[in-house]
């Protein structure tokens, strides 16, 4: 009897190892992907992914502070930048479900010392970056009130001018003109996502912080999450962020317009945002049909697609729906991605202030490959002769004056950039190719009707609004 107990015991020890060697191995990935990325004594990363509300991996690389030697954990805080104008959404679209308000309300109804033009932006416009507010750094650089380098005020902690968000509402009240008619365009607006936190405290009668935090951060168990504001809290468990200063790395975690919120200002940490986008993916905060709005595109007023919904940047990537956003302050450098279909988040979290935007994309579309590339369709690579990818070879000067070196190596093109890592295009048709690890990323040259090689236009997934994603190149003699 003790021989078929301990028989039946192995074998259900190694059913259960069989069962969970997929994920392992997955995770065992993407450990090895930060391994290599978070060098000996450097800033580094805290990454969790989710799918199904299961955390499939969970840890940190790298160090939170240099000088102390603290390492990252799951429980080290960030500022989230931008990705906190999730949380400002969410909280409107909480707002409009209790009655309190409507996507189509007009800023003047909140706000009536706003010139006329505040009658013609409504919220959706807001939450959709179609406004046309000025951005209100620029603003209060043009005053004279703030510093032009005022996110790299090493050292510095005490300024003549601390801005509030109220202050910056009241500057944006002043001003006399739109950058464009409210629906005709879309700009990435901090200003907007400001006016949204103001119209957040007016209609609940609580500052911005305090609702977020008794209508989310503590229904959730949150606990390390807060937003920074004119009462600067103390934030434990903080990262330093470091930026580029000259040849080395210099920690810097305030700043002028630190006292901002609405459009970021708030700090947490990957275990407490395993909570929150859990409880998004299962419709805890709002209905499925409330959440649907943020998840989908806004239209400009002639009804093209703009690519962004309510704090997220909204389209498809290989087949699959995929919502994605950044978020950068300082030397933080954050990226999250969100295939609802599939119940999936890949979240990361950086100090690292020399990772770049492309650096981000490429590290989020990896994670999410590693768990979801079965259900991805990936764009089927053919073989082009060496001599057609010759004429497509040479110097290219885009519309800003930037110089692509595209050159033929090892039978394969690939595009430099002084700025920019190496880019290795895979042929799709004759003129058509897609970026190696970036397939959603087209880049399709141009001829005339002679057949000579003209241009180059890139098609870049994650720029969102085709007024952005599409750049082009002119080929140099």
């Amino acid at each position: 009897m003790k021989i078929i107990y301990a028989a039946w015991l192995l074998l259900f020890q190694c059913a259960l190892l069989s069962a969970q060697t997929p994920d392992i191995a997955k995770s065992e990935r993407v450990d090895a992907l930060f391994t290599s990325l978070a060098q000996n004594n450097s800033p580094g990363y805290a990454v969790i992914i989710i799918q199904n509300g299961k955390v499939l991996h969970r840890k940190g690389y790298g160090l939170a502070n240099l000088e102390t030697k603290t390492p990252i954990m799951p429980e080290t805080v960030f500022d989230l930048g931008s990705i906190g104008k999730q949380f400002t959404a969410i909280a409107i679209m909480m707002l409009a479900e209790r009655g309190k308000l409507n996507y189509d309300d007009a800023l003047s109804k909140f706000f009536p010392q706003f010139p006329l033009y505040a009658q013609k932006i409504t919220i959706r416009h807001l939450l959709n970056h179609t406004a046309g507010l000025t951005e209100y750094d620029q603003l209060f650089i043009q005053s004279g009130k703030v510093d032009r380098d005022y996110e790299s005020s090493f050292g510095q902690k005490d300024w003549l001018f601390e801005p509030t968000s109220k202050d910056t509402l009241n500057l944006l009240a002043k001003q006399k003109m739109l950058r464009f008619a409210p629906g005709d365009e879309w700009e990435y607006s901090n200003s907007g996502y400001v006016a949204l936190g103001q119209i957040i405290e007016k209609v609940s009668a609580k500052s911005c912080p305090q609702f977020l935090k008794e209508n989310i951060f503590e229904p959730l168990e949150m606990k390390n999450t807060l937003v920074y504001d004119e009462t600067k809290p103390k934030i434990p468990n903080l990262a330093v962020s470091y930026m580029q200063a000259g040849n080395e790395l210099k920690g810097i975690n305030t700043n002028a317009l630190n006292l901002q919120y609405g459009d970021g200002g708030i700090n947490s940490s990957v275990d407490d945002l395993a909570k929150w986008y859990k409880a998004l993916d299962e419709n805890r905060l709002v209905k499925s049909a409330t959440l649907k709005k943020a998840l989908t595109s806004g239209e400009s007023n002639n009804g093209a697609n703009i690519g962004y919904g309510f704090g997220w940047y909204v389209g498809k990537s290989l087949g699959l729906e995929r919502m994605i956003h950044a978020g950068t302050w300082m030397g933080f450098r954050n990226q999250v991605v969100y295939y609802p279909k599939e119940h999936f988040v890949a979240l990361v979290l950086s100090n690292h202030g020399r990772l770049t935007r492309t650096d981000r994309s490429a590290i989020i579309t990896k994670l999410a490959k590693i768990y979801l590339s079965d259900k991805m369709i990936f764009p089927a690579a053919v073989q082009l002769a060496p001599e057609i990818l010759q004429k497509y070879a040479g110097k290219y000067e885009s519309e800003s004056g930037q110089i692509l070196n595209v050159v033929l190596e090892h039978n394969s093109l690939t595009v430099k950039n002084p700025n920019l890592l190496p880019i290795k295009l895979v042929p799709e048709a004759e003129a058509k190719f897609f970026v190696e690890g970036s397939e959603d990323d087209r880049y399709v040259f141009r001829t005339d009707e002679t057949g000579k090689v003209t241009g180059v236009t890139a098609q870049l997934s994650l720029a969102g609004y085709t007024k952005f994603a599409y750049s082009s190149a002119r080929k140099l003699p």
